[in-house]
């Protein structure tokens, strides 16, 4: 069992002492959990700066500080949609994220009132474009994504941002091999549900119980835990869904497979908080990774999913030419399912260079695997 990630968030971005104090809160959360037995990924803060930004190196100088101070990830939030900033917020988001090295930023793609911001919506299609071609092979599309209806105080990134009365404490764990260990044996997919039910909530329980005790002798907020199962490389949510399937991912019965995950997520009694759903990230999956490349699933059929269970389109590969339009398509879809059912969803969408349909990915990067690009 893994801590994907312990997450700060923080009032003030620019402020030395905050960003001191956050650093050091997770260096001290990282060492209580491995001290109980927990690997810790990695350590994150999380903030929402962008009511402060007017310049790139305005925000550069903010990645150098993280850096010194030996931060990991940090996250600048969200940018909003109709504010008047909104466009020249996005015109710098390509620039700030192939110039620095541990920004992670978002654009919310929908409006408070349940409609699609579409000038957001374009202008987040061309960052994507632009990051795609600014950076290695279009790597810096791991630090970018667009979101709809998102929380704020998600532990998972690029979806953080802060909103909160002061500083707060997170928790993302990664918990796919407890549905693998909860369904690889089990006669039917309802043993199996609710083996899976009662090995995360005993989990679930101690994790929040220790992350209680480290937020309250800190004197901050413990905000919960997402509790979406996120796989790495060779720990597969798709092997642990193909346990209680009799083909592969992708094939008939996934999506029910799907939606029983979810009930489980959903019903659990822990003190939840993020997108807390089940998570198909296909870059980040080796198993999801190679049933791409067989053919097994597409784009829409990951929409599919999408209405009955988890993120959205999380790291997925396209052709390098796929034009605004076409990806501006893409978010609205999301956007559009996310504004039906009411949930938290987002794209987070790997434009590759050089690249077209069924060509193999050349990432260099250990939070990614390589996979076929996907046909739009």
């Amino acid at each position: 069992m893994k801590i994907r990630t312990v997450t700060v968030g923080i009032p003030d971005a620019f402020s030395q002492e905050q960003l001191q104090f956050a650093v050091d809160l997770n260096r001290r959360c990282q060492s209580r959990f491995e001290s109980h037995g927990y690997e810790v990924q990695t350590t994150r803060v999380n903030s929402q700066a962008w009511d402060a930004i007017s310049s790139v190196d305005q925000v550069l100088e903010l990645d150098h500080r993280v850096v010194e101070l030996g931060g990991e990830f940090f996250s600048l939030g969200t940018i909003f949609p109709r504010h008047p900033q909104t466009p020249a917020h996005l015109s710098l988001v390509s620039d700030i994220i192939s110039q620095s090295r541990t920004l992670f930023t978002s654009a919310t793609v929908t409006t408070p009132d349940q409609q699609i911001g579409w000038e957001a919506a374009e202008k987040t299609a061309a960052a994507i474009t632009q990051i795609a071609h600014k950076t290695d092979g279009g790597l810096g599309n791991l630090r970018f994504a667009a979101i709809m209806n998102c929380p704020p105080n998600t532990p998972f990134f690029p979806a953080a941002y802060w909103q909160d009365e002061g500083f707060n404490l997170g928790i993302g764990w990664q918990a796919a091999d407890l549905v693998y260990d909860a369904f690889v044996d089990a006669p039917n997919l309802t043993i199996a549900s609710e083996r899976l039910k009662m090995s995360m909530e005993q989990e679930g329980k101690q994790i929040a119980a220790l992350t209680e005790e480290i937020a309250k002798e800190a004197g901050i907020r413990f905000v919960g835990l997402d509790v979406s199962p996120a796989p790495m490389g060779v720990e597969s949510i798709a092997s642990a869904i193909e346990a209680q399937l009799s083909g592969r991912f992708g094939e008939r019965g996934t999506l029910t497979v799907v939606a029983a995950i979810t009930w489980v997520l959903d019903s659990l009694d822990l003190p939840r908080c993020g997108y807390s759903g089940l998570m198909l990230p296909v870059l980040e999956d080796e198993v999801l990774g190679n049933r791409s490349d067989e053919g097994c699933f597409n784009l829409d059929s990951l929409l599919l999913y999408s209405a009955v269970c988890g993120t959205g389109l999380d790291t997925i590969p396209i052709p390098g030419d796929a034009s605004i339009s076409q990806i501006c398509g893409i978010l609205t879809d999301v956007a559009s399912l996310s504004i039906r059912w009411g949930k938290p969803l987002s794209a987070r969408l790997f434009p590759v260079p050089g690249l077209s349909a069924g060509e193999l990915t050349r990432f260099d990067s250990p939070y990614l695997t390589n996979t076929t690009v996907m046909a739009l």
